[in-house]
Protein backbone atom coordinates (compact mmCIF):
# COMPACT_ATOMS: atom_id res chain seq x y z
CA UNK A 1 0.00 0.00 0.00
CA UNK A 2 1.23 3.33 -0.79
CA UNK A 3 0.60 4.48 2.66
CA UNK A 4 3.33 2.09 4.06
CA UNK A 5 5.65 2.53 1.06
CA UNK A 6 9.16 1.41 2.78
CA UNK A 7 11.27 1.69 -0.89
CA UNK A 8 10.73 4.60 -3.06
CA UNK A 9 12.94 4.52 -6.29
CA UNK A 10 13.63 7.68 -8.19
CA UNK A 11 15.12 7.31 -11.69
CA UNK A 12 16.56 10.57 -12.38
CA UNK A 13 18.14 12.16 -15.45
CA UNK A 14 19.37 14.86 -13.49
CA UNK A 15 17.11 17.49 -14.82
CA UNK A 16 14.93 20.09 -12.21
CA UNK A 17 12.00 18.15 -12.58
CA UNK A 18 13.62 15.01 -11.38
CA UNK A 19 15.21 16.73 -8.94
CA UNK A 20 11.79 18.33 -7.86
CA UNK A 21 10.35 14.42 -7.79
CA UNK A 22 13.40 13.53 -5.23
CA UNK A 23 12.07 16.40 -2.76
CA UNK A 24 8.41 14.64 -3.41
CA UNK A 25 9.41 11.41 -2.11
CA UNK A 26 11.35 12.80 0.18
CA UNK A 27 8.04 14.11 1.87
CA UNK A 28 6.74 10.60 1.67
CA UNK A 29 9.09 9.36 3.34
CA UNK A 30 9.21 11.78 6.10
CA UNK A 31 5.69 9.94 6.73
CA UNK A 32 5.71 6.09 5.87
CA UNK A 33 10.06 5.83 6.99
CA UNK A 34 10.88 4.55 3.63
CA UNK A 35 14.84 4.26 2.03
CA UNK A 36 15.18 5.85 -1.20
CA UNK A 37 17.24 4.40 -3.85
CA UNK A 38 18.24 7.12 -6.95
CA UNK A 39 18.85 5.73 -10.03
CA UNK A 40 20.40 6.68 -13.13
CA UNK A 41 20.43 4.41 -16.13
CA UNK A 42 23.27 4.90 -18.51
CA UNK A 43 22.68 3.88 -22.21
CA UNK A 44 25.14 2.56 -23.98
CA UNK A 45 26.08 5.04 -26.81
CA UNK A 46 26.18 2.92 -30.02
CA UNK A 47 27.65 5.98 -32.20
CA UNK A 48 31.03 5.42 -30.88
CA UNK A 49 32.11 2.09 -31.49
CA UNK A 50 35.83 2.76 -31.16
CA UNK A 51 35.55 3.38 -27.52
CA UNK A 52 32.34 2.66 -26.08
CA UNK A 53 34.27 1.26 -22.87
CA UNK A 54 35.89 4.70 -22.32
CA UNK A 55 33.06 6.67 -22.97
CA UNK A 56 30.45 4.60 -20.68
CA UNK A 57 33.59 4.86 -18.04
CA UNK A 58 33.19 8.70 -18.73
CA UNK A 59 29.71 8.52 -18.24
CA UNK A 60 29.49 6.17 -14.89
CA UNK A 61 31.98 8.65 -13.63
CA UNK A 62 29.87 12.17 -14.85
CA UNK A 63 26.29 10.37 -13.26
CA UNK A 64 28.25 9.43 -10.34
CA UNK A 65 29.49 13.04 -9.14
CA UNK A 66 25.59 14.03 -10.43
CA UNK A 67 24.31 11.77 -7.91
CA UNK A 68 26.36 12.25 -5.12
CA UNK A 69 25.37 16.42 -5.35
CA UNK A 70 21.77 14.81 -5.31
CA UNK A 71 21.91 13.22 -2.30
CA UNK A 72 23.77 16.23 -0.39
CA UNK A 73 21.01 18.16 -1.73
CA UNK A 74 18.55 16.17 -0.21
CA UNK A 75 20.50 15.70 3.21
CA UNK A 76 20.02 19.47 3.30
CA UNK A 77 16.73 19.51 2.66
CA UNK A 78 15.65 16.59 4.96
CA UNK A 79 18.48 17.40 7.79
CA UNK A 80 17.29 15.35 11.16
CA UNK A 81 14.61 13.34 9.23
CA UNK A 82 16.96 9.80 9.55
CA UNK A 83 15.89 9.03 5.74
CA UNK A 84 18.22 6.82 4.08
CA UNK A 85 19.02 7.98 0.52
CA UNK A 86 21.94 6.02 -1.56
CA UNK A 87 21.84 5.60 -5.56
CA UNK A 88 22.70 3.02 -8.16
CA UNK A 89 23.77 2.94 -11.27
CA UNK A 90 22.60 0.72 -14.63
CA UNK A 91 23.51 0.11 -18.07
CA UNK A 92 21.17 -0.10 -20.59
CA UNK A 93 17.48 1.02 -22.22
CA UNK A 94 15.88 3.35 -19.40
CA UNK A 95 12.43 1.72 -19.72
CA UNK A 96 13.59 -2.09 -18.97
CA UNK A 97 16.12 -1.39 -16.43
CA UNK A 98 13.87 0.60 -14.40
CA UNK A 99 11.15 -1.90 -14.41
CA UNK A 100 14.17 -4.76 -13.58
CA UNK A 101 15.48 -2.28 -10.73
CA UNK A 102 11.69 -2.27 -9.19
CA UNK A 103 11.86 -6.12 -8.95
CA UNK A 104 15.15 -6.37 -7.83
CA UNK A 105 14.81 -4.13 -5.15
CA UNK A 106 11.67 -4.83 -3.76
CA UNK A 107 10.35 -0.78 -5.18
CA UNK A 108 7.24 -0.18 -3.30
CA UNK A 109 6.76 3.17 -5.11
CA UNK A 110 8.40 4.88 -8.13
CA UNK A 111 8.47 8.82 -7.97
CA UNK A 112 10.23 10.27 -10.90
CA UNK A 113 10.03 13.65 -12.88
CA UNK A 114 7.38 13.66 -15.59
CA UNK A 115 10.40 15.20 -17.89
CA UNK A 116 8.68 17.19 -20.77
CA UNK A 117 9.56 18.46 -24.33
CA UNK A 118 8.86 21.97 -25.82
CA UNK A 119 6.73 21.49 -28.88
CA UNK A 120 5.18 24.64 -30.64
CA UNK A 121 4.09 25.51 -26.92
CA UNK A 122 2.65 22.23 -26.37
CA UNK A 123 3.76 20.43 -23.41
CA UNK A 124 3.94 16.38 -24.00
CA UNK A 125 5.18 13.96 -21.21
CA UNK A 126 8.40 12.47 -21.50
CA UNK A 127 8.47 8.96 -23.16
CA UNK A 128 10.12 7.53 -20.35
CA UNK A 129 8.07 8.29 -17.61
CA UNK A 130 4.93 7.59 -19.82
CA UNK A 131 5.93 4.20 -19.97
CA UNK A 132 6.99 3.74 -16.84
CA UNK A 133 3.63 5.26 -16.21
CA UNK A 134 1.60 2.35 -18.54
CA UNK A 135 4.50 -1.09 -17.44
CA UNK A 136 5.35 0.14 -13.97
CA UNK A 137 3.91 -3.09 -11.20
CA UNK A 138 4.24 -0.46 -8.62
CA UNK A 139 2.38 2.98 -8.20
CA UNK A 140 4.18 5.85 -9.74
CA UNK A 141 4.15 9.48 -9.02
CA UNK A 142 5.21 11.74 -11.92
CA UNK A 143 6.24 14.93 -10.51
CA UNK A 144 6.73 18.47 -13.23
CA UNK A 145 9.23 20.71 -12.54
CA UNK A 146 6.68 23.46 -11.88
CA UNK A 147 5.20 21.40 -8.59
CA UNK A 148 7.24 23.48 -6.73
CA UNK A 149 5.28 23.66 -3.29
CA UNK A 150 5.76 19.81 -2.03
CA UNK A 151 1.70 20.09 -1.97
CA UNK A 152 -0.49 17.24 -0.53
CA UNK A 153 -3.53 18.98 0.52
CA UNK A 154 -6.29 18.37 -2.14
CA UNK A 155 -6.56 15.16 -4.03
CA UNK A 156 -8.33 14.32 -6.93
CA UNK A 157 -9.48 10.71 -7.84
CA UNK A 158 -10.75 9.16 -10.74
CA UNK A 159 -12.86 6.33 -11.37
CA UNK A 160 -14.53 4.83 -13.94
CA UNK A 161 -16.55 2.04 -11.49
CA UNK A 162 -14.08 -0.48 -12.48
CA UNK A 163 -13.60 -3.65 -10.11
CA UNK A 164 -9.73 -2.03 -9.07
CA UNK A 165 -11.31 1.36 -8.20
CA UNK A 166 -12.52 0.73 -4.61
CA UNK A 167 -9.74 -0.73 -3.55
CA UNK A 168 -7.09 1.95 -5.10
CA UNK A 169 -10.00 5.04 -3.38
CA UNK A 170 -9.10 2.90 0.26
CA UNK A 171 -5.33 2.92 -0.33
CA UNK A 172 -5.74 6.81 -1.67
CA UNK A 173 -7.64 7.30 1.21
CA UNK A 174 -4.81 5.98 3.86
CA UNK A 175 -2.07 7.68 2.21
CA UNK A 176 -4.56 11.56 2.03
CA UNK A 177 -4.86 10.72 5.74
CA UNK A 178 -1.11 11.04 6.57
CA UNK A 179 -0.61 14.71 4.70
CA UNK A 180 -4.49 15.61 6.34
CA UNK A 181 -5.61 15.98 3.18
CA UNK A 182 -8.91 15.78 1.76
CA UNK A 183 -9.97 13.98 -1.89
CA UNK A 184 -12.71 14.89 -4.34
CA UNK A 185 -13.94 11.98 -6.41
CA UNK A 186 -14.77 12.47 -9.76
CA UNK A 187 -17.01 10.38 -12.10
CA UNK A 188 -17.24 12.26 -15.77
CA UNK A 189 -19.99 10.59 -17.73
CA UNK A 190 -21.21 11.18 -21.35
CA UNK A 191 -24.85 11.26 -20.84
CA UNK A 192 -26.94 11.17 -16.86
CA UNK A 193 -28.55 7.66 -17.05
CA UNK A 194 -29.90 5.16 -14.59
CA UNK A 195 -26.56 3.09 -14.99
CA UNK A 196 -24.23 5.24 -14.18
CA UNK A 197 -26.96 7.15 -11.19
CA UNK A 198 -26.29 3.66 -9.82
CA UNK A 199 -22.93 2.88 -9.66
CA UNK A 200 -21.97 6.79 -8.53
CA UNK A 201 -24.34 6.18 -5.33
CA UNK A 202 -22.95 2.45 -5.32
CA UNK A 203 -19.27 3.86 -4.57
CA UNK A 204 -20.59 5.85 -2.32
CA UNK A 205 -22.23 3.28 -0.07
CA UNK A 206 -19.83 1.68 -0.17
CA UNK A 207 -17.51 4.20 0.79
CA UNK A 208 -19.44 4.89 3.98
CA UNK A 209 -19.45 1.49 4.98
CA UNK A 210 -15.86 1.68 5.09
CA UNK A 211 -15.80 5.07 6.55
CA UNK A 212 -14.26 6.48 4.26
CA UNK A 213 -16.56 10.14 4.04
CA UNK A 214 -14.28 12.47 6.18
CA UNK A 215 -12.76 14.49 3.82
CA UNK A 216 -14.06 12.75 0.83
CA UNK A 217 -16.37 14.63 -1.77
CA UNK A 218 -17.64 13.09 -4.73
CA UNK A 219 -18.69 15.02 -7.89
CA UNK A 220 -20.31 13.51 -10.84
CA UNK A 221 -20.05 15.43 -14.14
CA UNK A 222 -21.53 15.06 -17.21
CA UNK A 223 -19.84 15.90 -20.31
CA UNK A 224 -18.60 14.99 -23.71
CA UNK A 225 -14.93 15.69 -23.19
CA UNK A 226 -13.51 13.88 -20.07
CA UNK A 227 -10.30 14.72 -20.14
CA UNK A 228 -10.88 18.68 -20.76
CA UNK A 229 -13.70 18.27 -18.33
CA UNK A 230 -11.00 16.79 -15.74
CA UNK A 231 -8.46 19.99 -16.14
CA UNK A 232 -11.12 22.35 -16.10
CA UNK A 233 -12.09 20.39 -12.07
CA UNK A 234 -8.31 20.38 -11.09
CA UNK A 235 -7.91 24.10 -11.88
CA UNK A 236 -11.59 25.20 -10.33
CA UNK A 237 -10.54 23.35 -7.20
CA UNK A 238 -7.00 23.78 -6.76
CA UNK A 239 -6.08 19.81 -6.59
CA UNK A 240 -2.05 19.66 -5.84
CA UNK A 241 -2.72 15.65 -6.35
CA UNK A 242 -4.37 13.55 -9.53
CA UNK A 243 -5.28 10.20 -8.88
CA UNK A 244 -6.16 8.01 -11.85
CA UNK A 245 -6.55 4.29 -12.07
CA UNK A 246 -4.66 1.95 -14.50
CA UNK A 247 -5.89 -0.38 -16.28
CA UNK A 248 -5.41 -1.80 -20.43
CA UNK A 249 -7.49 0.59 -21.60
CA UNK A 250 -7.96 3.52 -19.05
CA UNK A 251 -8.18 7.65 -18.92
CA UNK A 252 -4.82 7.28 -18.88
CA UNK A 253 -3.94 5.64 -21.85
CA UNK A 254 -6.27 8.76 -22.97
CA UNK A 255 -4.15 11.51 -21.34
CA UNK A 256 -1.07 10.32 -22.91
CA UNK A 257 -2.04 10.48 -26.03
CA UNK A 258 -0.35 13.38 -27.85
CA UNK A 259 -3.87 14.69 -28.88
CA UNK A 260 -5.19 14.82 -25.30
CA UNK A 261 -1.83 16.01 -24.38
CA UNK A 262 -2.05 19.30 -26.20
CA UNK A 263 -5.09 20.62 -24.07
CA UNK A 264 -4.25 19.64 -20.55
CA UNK A 265 -1.62 22.29 -19.09
CA UNK A 266 -2.48 20.90 -16.03
CA UNK A 267 0.84 18.10 -16.55
CA UNK A 268 3.10 21.24 -16.15
CA UNK A 269 2.39 21.51 -12.76
CA UNK A 270 0.03 18.69 -10.73
CA UNK A 271 1.59 15.69 -9.60
CA UNK A 272 -0.24 12.45 -11.04
CA UNK A 273 -0.23 9.58 -9.13
CA UNK A 274 -0.50 6.17 -11.09
CA UNK A 275 -1.93 3.18 -9.56
CA UNK A 276 -2.22 -0.35 -10.87
CA UNK A 277 -5.94 -1.73 -11.78
CA UNK A 278 -5.29 -4.65 -12.82
CA UNK A 279 -2.01 -6.36 -13.60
Amino acid sequence: MISTTKHILIPTDFSACSRMAMMYAGRIAEKTGAKITLLNVIEPPFNFPTNVEGVIDYLKENAEQHMERMEDEFNKKFDGKNIKIKHQLRIGKPVSQIIEAIGDSKVDMVVMGSGTEESKRQLFFGSVSSDIMLSSPVPVLAVPEKAKDLKFENFLFTTNFRPGDFKNLNETANFAKLFGSSIHLLHVAKEKNLETEIKFRGIKDLAKEEKLLNKLNFELLIDDDVIQTMSKFIDSKDISLLVLNRYKKSVLESMLDENHTKKMRIYSKVPLLVLVGEK
